[in-house]
């Protein structure tokens, strides 16, 4: 369907139409499984070639990755599709499977920096290199690849880090059970429901906030506070018009300006409102187009891969 319009898209040009049949003759590398129980969704991507199976299972969250995949025949390793994810900056996860209750203990702290500042801070190019040598250092830690496999602005803001690195996104780091989570979910083995424990690596808030640049800046007469950033929380530029799902080439075209005000001290920094109006552009209909595509490409999974 045509956002503007709601016109129907001739077969010839949309591939997810009925009388499109294009996507039903590709011969498929891997099994894509639809998992409703885990929480948020997701799609499991499971080798058909049992050459390719490894100890962690390749989870995205999105129907329109699942057909990215397929439309450009990825594979048929699970290596491939990590390489074209992390290229693209796609959101993907790697998990370990066990059968064991995850015991609970405390999360060792990695953020020891105070991002509290006064209300006479004026940020400058220095300041910003002080944030990105911060930003260097814990990226250093095995499972600060949790930020790398979130993408949008977080993988763009650490890619270069892990260039020397990329391999550490096939399967969880080696502290998972230290700095990961694990989640609780049914699935059914030989017909009998068995419950799993999924682990991955993950980000703590600080320490999305530390990748991101955020202070937290006193306003002056008040016993108030004010959170300002040198870039958006994913919270906020996952839900803006630039973002498709994938580091297209407007989210890069912005980067590097914003980028370039940075380096020549001519940027601001902004808080989370702020944000929200400065990356707005025509946010309603890059939403729609997206949750129409999104919304095709799972019925598409369901009855021709289901």
């Amino acid at each position: 369907m045509h956002v503007k319009e709601s016109t129907l898209i001739p077969p010839a040009l949309w591939d997810l139409h009925d009388s499109n049949v294009s996507l039903k003759k590709v011969s498929y590398a891997f099994r894509f499984v639809y998992k409703a129980k885990f929480r948020p969704p997701v799609y499991w991507i499971i080798p058909l070639d049992g050459r390719y199976v490894r100890p962690w299972i390749l989870v995205v969250p999105h129907a329109t990755t699942v057909l990215q995949a397929i439309r450009n025949n990825w594979g048929p390793s699970l290596e491939d599709l990590t390489g074209k994810f992390v290229n693209l900056g796609i959101p993907f996860s790697t998990l370990q499977l066990s059968l064991s209750l995850p015991r609970r203990q405390p999360r060792p702290k990695t953020v020891f920096e105070d991002f509290n500042q006064p209300s006479s801070f004026q940020p400058n190019a220095h300041t910003y290199k002080i944030y990105e040598l911060r930003r260097e250092g814990f990226l250093r830690h095995p499972h600060a690849r949790a930020a790398l496999l979130k993408g949008g602005i977080l993988w763009r803001l650490c890619k270069a880090s892990f260039e020397e690195r990329i391999g550490l996104v096939n399967g969880p780091s080696s502290d998972v059970k230290i700095f990961g989570e694990a989640r609780r979910f049914y699935s059914p083995v030989d017909n009998v429901e068995i419950t799993w424990t999924a682990w991955d690596d993950i980000l703590t808030d600080d320490e999305v906030d530390l990748i991101c640049g955020v202070y937290h800046v006193a306003v002056d007469g008040r016993n108030q506070w004010t959170t300002l950033s040198w870039w958006p929380r994913p919270n906020v530029f996952d839900k803006c018009s630039l973002w498709t799902g994938y580091w297209n080439t407007s989210c890069e075209s912005w980067f590097q300006e914003r980028l370039g005000l940075i380096r020549c001290g001519k940027a601001k920094m902004y808080n989370t409102r702020d944000w929200r109006s400065k990356l707005r552009f025509y946010r309603s209909k890059t939403k729609q187009l997206c949750d129409l595509t999104e919304e095709a490409s799972a019925r598409f999974i369901g009855e021709v891969l289901g």
